[in-house]
Order: C-alpha cells, then sequence, then structure tokens
C-alpha cells in the first residue's frame, strides 16, 4: 500500500502539469523562445521528480524508465537523460547473501567452491530482478551468474499491477496506449522470474544467429550473445558464458566522466551498433520469430574486440506466422519506390492496429513508416514527433500485443541513428530477408571472405580513430606549453 501511495502521489501531478501546461500555452500569448523556455522548466521539473520517484521504488519502475530512456527520437531529452542513470545502478545486494543463494539453488546446500575456483564479490551489474557476477568453473571456463533478488517475485508482481492501473486512467492524457505497452511487459516479466525459460530462449536465440537463411553456418554472427552452462540453470540461478566488454550505459557514464570525446570512434562504433542491431534483430523477428524484447543500452554491449553483444535475455517474445509474413510484406512495400499505402495501410489493420473513430486510414500507413522507416515522408501530413498534434499515434486506438516488442526494436534502433545523426532504415535493411522470407529470393549476403576482409578493415579503423583520439589528447597540453613559451619569450623581448 505504501509503495502505490508513494507512486501515485509522485506521478499524477506531472501528468496534470503537461495537461494545464498544454491547455494554458495553446491560448496564450507567449512568443516561441518563451514557451520553449516554460516547456524546458516542466521538463526538468517532471524528469526530476519522476527519475527520483522510480529510483526510490525500484522494481518494475526502474524497467519503465529504461523503456523511455530508450526513445531519445521522442521524448525531451531531460528525461532521457534523467531515466537512463537508471539502469544498471541499483544497490547490489551482499556478496554473502548471493553466495547463499547460489549455494542454496544451484548447488542443494554445497559450499560455493565447490563448483567455482573463483566467485567475484563485486558484481558486474544489478538490477530490478536480479544481478550478475563473473565467476570460474573448476573447468577453468569463465563465466557470469545471475542470481535472482531474495523475495522479489511479489514486490514486482504489486509494481506491475500499479503501472498497469496508472496507464490505464490517463490513457487519454498520454500519446499512446502505454497501457498495452505496459501490459505486454507484464505478461513477459513471468518469464523474467524463471531463469531455466530464459535459459532455454536465450540458447534458441544464440542457434538462431549462428546460421544464415540457407542453414549454413556464419563465419560470424551480427550479434553476440551468451549460452548457458549445460546442468547450471534453475529458477533462481543462471550460469552463462561471459563476455568480455562494456554496455552502452557503461560507456556513455566514462565519457561523461572523463570529460574526454573521440568523434571518430564514436561514429565508427555508431555505424556498427546500427547495422549489427538491425541485421540481428532482422534474424531473430523474419526467420526464428523469437526475439529479444527489452533491448535498452544496460542490455547491449561493445566486446573488447568491436563485436556488438545482447544480454539478459529474462523478456522475449515469439511471433506467430502469420505476424511474421505480415511483417516482411510491410518492409517489402516500405522498400518500394512508388509505395502503395493503400495497400501498407491493409497490412497494418490486418495486424490488428485499431484506428480512433475520427481518425484516417493514412495514419495506418504513417504509422508503418514511423515505426520502420525514419528516412521517408509520412503520408496525410503527419510528423513522426509523438507528441506532436499531427504524429499518426494520436490517431491509433490500440496497438497488437504482438507488435509492441517488435516496435522497442525498431524504436531503438532509431533512436541510436537519431543520436549519431546517422540516416538508416530498418525496413529497408530488412526487406532482402522480407523477400526470401516470402518469395525465396537468394539474399545476397556477403560471402565469408568478403567478411573476413571487411572485418579487418573494420578492426583497422578502430584502432585508427583509437590511435588519432590519444595523439589528440596528447597534443593538447604540448601545444598549451608551446603556446606559453612563445607568449613569455614575447613578453621577455
Amino acid at each position: 500500500v505504501e509503495r502505490t501511495l508513494r507512486f501515485w502521489s509522485n506521478t499524477v501531478p506531472i501528468i496534470v502539469a503537461y495537461a494545464v501546461a498544454e491547455k494554458w500555452l495553446n491560448f496564450s500569448n507567449y512568443k516561441e523562445g518563451e514557451k520553449d523556455l516554460l516547456w524546458d522548466r516542466l521538463h526538468q521539473w517532471g524528469s526530476a521528480k519522476l527519475s527520483r520517484t522510480m529510483n526510490e521504488l525500484k522494481g518494475f519502475y526502474v524497467k519503465s524508465g529504461q523503456l523511455i530512456s530508450t526513445r531519445v527520437d521522442l521524448f525531451p531529452v531531460q528525461y532521457i537523460d534523467r531515466l537512463s542513470e537508471l539502469q544498471d545502478r541499483l544497490d547490489p545486494l551482499p556478496a554473502e547473501v548471493v553466495k547463499a543463494v547460489v549455494s542454496k539453488e544451484l548447488l542443494n546446500g554445497e559450499p560455493i567452491e565447490s563448483a567455482f575456483s573463483e566467485f567475484e564479490d563485486v558484481p558486474l551489474g544489478s538490477a530490478s530482478v536480479a544481478q550478475v557476477h563473473k565467476a570460474t568453473l573448476k573447468s577453468g571456463k569463465v563465466v557470469a551468474v545471475k542470481v535472482m533478488r531474495p523475495y522479489i517475485e511479489p514486490k514486482l508482481r504489486g509494481d506491475v499491477q500499479n503501472v498497469i492501473k496508472f496507464a490505464k486512467a490517463f490513457e487519454d492524457l498520454l500519446p499512446l496506449d502505454y497501457y498495452l505497452v505496459f501490459t505486454e511487459i507484464a505478461q513477459r516479466m513471468e518469464d523474467e522470474l524463471d531463469f531455466r525459460q530464459e535459459a532455454k530462449a536465450m540458447d534458441k536465440i544464440n542457434d538462431l544467429l549462428q546460421k544464415k537463411p540457407d542453414g549454413t553456418r556464419r563465419y560470424k554472427p551480427w550479434l553476440k550473445t551468451p549460452r548457458s552452462v549445460e546442468g547450471m540453470v534453475t529458477k533462481r540461478v543462471l550460469v552463462m558464458d561471459y563476455l568480455d566488454g562494456k554496455t552502452l550505459t557503461q560507456i556513455g557514464e566514462e565519457n561523461k566522466e572523463s570529460g574526454a570525446s573521440n568523434e571518430a570512434l564514436a561514429k565508427l562504433i555508431g555505424e556498427k551498433l546500427i547495422k549489427s542491431l538491425t541485421k540481428g534483430f532482422g534474424q531473430m523477428v523474419l526467420e526464428g520469430g523469437l526475439f529479444h524484447g527489452d533491448p535498452h543500452p544496460g542490455n547491449i554491449m561493445v566486446l573488447n574486440n568491436g563485436d556488438i553483444a545482447l544480454i539478459d535475455f529474462g523478456q522475449t517474445k515469439q511471433l506467430t506466422k502469420t505476424m511474421q509474413n505480415q511483417l516482411a510484406e510491410l518492409c517489402v512495400m516500405l522498400e518500394e519506390e512508388d509505395r502503395d499505402f493503400s495497400g501498407i495501410a491493409d497490412i497494418v489493420a490486418d495486424m490488428g492496429v485499431k484506428l480512433t473513430p475520427e481518425a484516417k486510414k493514412d495514419a495506418l500507413s504513417a504509422c508503418a513508416v514511423w515505426m520502420f522507416d525514419s528516412l521517408s515522408e509520412m503520408p496525410g501530413n503527419y510528423t513522426p514527433d509523438e507528441f506532436s498534434e499531427n504524429s499518426p499515434v494520436r490517431s491509433i486506438a490500440s496497438f497488437p500485443q504482438d507488435l509492441v516488442m517488435v516496435g522497442r526494436a525498431a524504436v531503438l534502433i532509431r533512436g541510436i541513428c537519431a543520436f549519431f545523426s546517422i540516416p538508416w532504415s530498418v525496413s529497408r535493411a530488412w526487406a532482402p530477408l522480407a523477400r526470401w522470407k516470402l518469395y525465396d529470393v537468394p539474399t545476397n549476403e556477403e560471402s565469408d571472405a568478403k567478411r573476413r576482409l571487411l572485418s579487418f578493415f573494420e578492426k583497422l579503423n578502430f584502432l585508427r580513430a583509437l590511435v588519432l583520439g590519444f595523439l589528440s589528447r596528447l597534443w593538447s597540453p604540448i601545444a598549451a606549453l608551446f603556446s606559453l613559451g612563445r607568449r613569455r619569450a614575447q613578453q621577455q623581448a
């Protein structure tokens, strides 16, 4: 009851403030610059209040904050900055508690030393459901051990119901059907509370990413993922491959703390991120139908060798064959130069997207462009700004639940594109795979030899960017010393 009251008492004023501000500013005589300043102040206040509330309550509220923080192309930057701090920032459990859970749940009460030669006390990450520790098995294999927080299940389920009730109560004030979004996340959350289900989905996706559409093995998967260790998975403990690298959250924090920036390297990482995520999610969605359902910066890694990896498969989604085929048709039609927007709208409607009574049919095709093709103009004078009166989202009464998770992946990729200012289209990148799925048209993927060569030059470019970044940082103080020496010499002369 106390958590519910704290949640409602802190979030309702935010929604009400935005509703009042929108009405007031529409009838005011403020100039555009003055309105922008007022909106900025409201965003600063609202984001601070929301972030503070979610951080104090933790649990599912942190999950909700993670969802918002991935949408850099839609939400005010104040909310992105504040809520991104929620990722992987929960207080860790004491090492003794973690080891006790591992002993009880995995080793039948035996001491942890019976299975592990090393077990690091400081966690790699600590999130709302579990925390992960680096360890070494007796065999010498380095692993990651995911341990569920004790007694988290009832607290998490209570949080879920609070957020769902909140979204339902204020659905008329929100620009998107977040009631449906959070309901879908809540359903997937049940799998997240059973690591056996997570391991099963993680291994299945790992198998899929290793293969080409024709079934042959890839030289290298577009996305690296861990595999579970056989015989070391229970409901509350999951032992899996250790991936050596840093999450996007950690990279952002380190750059912010150091104040250092390497634009060339950032651009290379951005391009690699976008290509790898697009290709990897295309495989998951269109080939297997089973995909990662919780893609946020804390679950995406840049490995030490430059590869991109996905971690934390607690939330996954299995699409129906019908939905897979509809998504494939959508990608093919969106790629065409002379688009049949009426046909696109029909497919979106067949998927189960419902319009508001006053909405026009163009809203359906505009919604498809909004989700999957950020390079194109929308039909019907719609705009991609979700909070604009001309956003197609405002004409949508409800989304089918299967589309909710696919939309999260597509929006994440679009958000990364916006952050790095890189033009990209998910639908166009998925179109070759979509044609293969629908019509058995060969995807004409790069040969293994070509991918090896591209991988070699990619690593050279990363090394070049790192060296140039180091030299620029080294030269700055040297140049300053030379400049100071010249000034002193001139003064003495």
